[in-house]
């Protein structure tokens, strides 16, 4: 639902920068000179860390997840549904899940941490923005290192 409410915020304020009113108060799109490019590699990994996060996200007692990928490292931050606790069992579970649906993935860090989830939502929002995934190596590097 979080996604859902983001996503359509998200798309209205893209709505409305790229239009203008007139005098009619008639709505024209105004062509917009910059791009915003996202290589292809980025693109591809944030597709997976997306596609992992719903994955994770459908698991019973989960209400919001995060995925960021590294090399072959998913790091993986959930928000727990109200009177659901975060088990080790739920831990093994998030993993093997994540193993399962993208075959290259070696290893699993899962967090219950809301400051690692809320990184991983900017850095996943800034890499959709256009900002290069090798701007965010050393903050994805020190999370990582703090979740082993």
């Amino acid at each position: 639902m979080k996604r859902y409410l983001l996503f359509v915020l998200v798309l209205s304020l893209i709505f409305q920068i790229g239009c203008k009113t007139t005098k009619n108060n008639e709505m024209v799109n105004e062509p917009d000179d910059t791009v915003v490019e996202v290589s292809m590699e980025d693109k591809v990994i944030i597709d997976r860390s997306e596609n992992l996060a719903d994955y994770v996200v459908e698991l019973f007692g989960i209400d919001d997840a995060a995925t960021i990928i590294f090399n072959d490292t998913a790091l993986v931050s959930v928000v727990m549904a109200y009177d659901t606790s975060f088990t080790t069992d739920t831990k093994d579970l998030i993993s093997s899940l994540v193993m399962e649906k993208d075959t290259g993935i070696k290893e699993v860090l899962v967090s219950n941490d809301e400051k690692t989830f809320f990184q991983i939502v900017e850095i996943i929002s800034s890499l959709m923005n256009g900002s290069s995934y090798d701007n965010h190596v050393g903050e994805i590097s020190r999370m990582i290192e703090k979740n082993k």
